[in-house]
């Protein structure tokens, strides 16, 4: 058992070094809590066994989570972020890239060791993320069929409730700690802060929105998730579990060969010449001129 886990230590310092080289990687989660048939897949790939008994579950960082009302996860993130989902509803993580940490500062401190890149997609159910450790060069954005939210060091939560038969959403958005811009589809702003609440409703387009002060109901499920942060705190510090699901990030190696690939096409790309037409003549209106009916024809109307 013992040399079984040196293997598996080296293994991943070896990974960790390989990749270091390349600087940017594919994020990783791990899931450490589940309730209800909530489904977990890889984006473009099966779904990923989850079992209560086998928890915490490490997996890639690029997931879509499906759960039906009273289903729910808590997942850990490698950017030190967490997410509490419950259904009925989806969420996807579509975009998590981060900048390789070394172990020992990663290891060192509670916060963000590097910089990050996350986008998630929430389409209906709650959401409730934890983003306070990130750092100020780090981005978060989630995106919503109502808006897009940008995050900056907050922990706050949002649930929409989507009524198909009429074409009705009902949504809210509560910030607990930091700050939170929603910019709705009209590409208008709302910025929350500690403490604020942001409740709307009405079609998909044109919803009516107001800002006010937390509710009591928020509050208690914060209070909910918070109590997951802390449960599960110890067991999402273990970094050999996310370096397993580590992969270099294929754009940043395409971008080096960019350059010698574009010489190339523009050698061996053809011209394109548009030539403008002229301007047709100007037409002449033309008025016909018809001719009264005749006495047989008029006694026909």
């Amino acid at each position: 058992m013992f040399a079984r886990c040196i293997q598996t230590t080296a293994a991943a310092l070896l990974l960790a070094t390989s990749l270091h080289a390349e600087g940017w990687i594919s994020g990783a989660l791990t899931l450490h809590s589940l309730k209800g048939a909530l489904v977990v897949s890889e984006l473009g790939a099966g779904d990923i066994e989850t079992d209560a008994d086998s928890l915490p579950l490490s997996m890639p960082g690029l997931i879509n989570c499906r759960a039906p009302y009273g289903a729910s996860a808590f997942f850990s993130a490698s950017n030190r972020s967490y997410i509490f989902f419950e259904g009925d509803g989806s969420f996807a993580v579509e975009r998590f890239e981060q900048a390789l940490p070394e172990a020992g500062t990663w290891l060192s401190s509670e916060r963000e060791r590097s910089q990050s890149r996350m986008i998630l997609n929430f389409r209906a159910g709650q959401i409730a993320v934890d983003n306070r450790s990130m750092l100020d060069s780090s981005q978060c954005l989630v995106e919503t069929p109502l808006g897009r939210i940008t995050v900056s060091h907050a922990l706050w939560h949002m649930r929409i409730v989507f009524d198909p038969r009429k074409q009705f959403f009902d949504f809210t958005i509560t910030c607990s700690d930091g700050r939170v811009r929603f910019t709705d589809l009209q590409g208008e702003q709302y910025t929350l802060r500690t403490g604020q609440r942001l409740s709307g409703a009405g079609s998909r387009t044109t919803p009516s929105i107001e800002v006010g002060e937390s509710t009591e109901r928020a509050r208690e499920q914060m209070e909910l998730f918070r109590g997951f942060i802390d449960s599960y705190a110890a067991a999402a510090n273990h970094m050999e579990a996310y370096t397993a699901h580590f992969k270099p990030v294929g754009h940043v190696a395409s971008l080096r060969s960019a350059p010698a690939a574009a010489k190339n096409s523009i050698l061996d790309r053809r011209p394109i010449v548009i030539e403008y037409a002229k301007d047709p003549t100007p037409v002449t209106p033309f008025r016909g001129e018809v001719k009264p009916p005749s006495v047989y024809q008029a006694d026909l109307f």
